[in-house]
């Protein structure tokens, strides 16, 4: 349904597609990064093969308006090549990340002595940190690249947060 509130509006809002032919592992990360954004994301978007071909921009255009979304994720490959592109609607900034390697969320458990994967803690936006972004005197891609990743999730206030609700990390960590 289209927001109504002023809180609503302003909290982020994601959408995570993968665009054209991608490896299935490609869309299980797709599936792990719905996951991540949750719970501001839309979890259940399908794409099929008419919406895979649609540009960010018809994205954009269409689902800002009513629905509120603020960013759009979208994973591609061509060939070998993985891309990951960042876009805040309606109308930029747009980051393009080459992905070289990643691990996916099943990959992880199965490694864990006790995996921990509780329902509960995607009910709350996690909480972000940003790493070796720089200072104020940074590049500015790397400042652009911090307030992108800082404004995909909601603020945190300190002074009204209850700790039951902060369960969950997302590490931004630029090397």
């Amino acid at each position: 349904g289209a927001l109504q509130s002023n809180d609503e509006l302003k909290t982020p809002r994601s959408l995570v597609i993968r665009r054209g032919k991608v490896e299935s592992e490609l869309i299980e990360l797709v599936s792990d990064l719905r996951r991540l954004m949750r719970p501001y994301t839309a979890v259940n978007f399908k794409e099929d093969a008419r919406n895979r071909k649609l540009t960010l921009s018809h994205y954009a255009n269409s689902l800002s308006g009513g629905l509120g979304v603020t960013h759009i994720l979208a994973i591609s490959q061509n060939g070998s090549r993985v891309t990951l592109r960042v876009g805040r609607t309606p109308s930029g900034p747009t980051l393009s990340f080459r992905i070289k390697r990643f691990t996916l969320g099943r990959q992880i458990r199965s490694v864990q002595r006790r995996p921990y994967d509780s329902a509960r803690a995607f009910e709350s936006p996690p909480i972000v940190v940003t790493n070796n972004f720089g200072d104020a005197s940074a590049a500015p891609h790397a400042k652009l690249m911090k307030v992108t990743f800082q404004n995909l999730f909601p603020a945190i206030n300190v002074s009204t947060v209850k700790l039951s609700e902060c369960r969950r990390v997302v590490l931004f960590n630029y090397v």
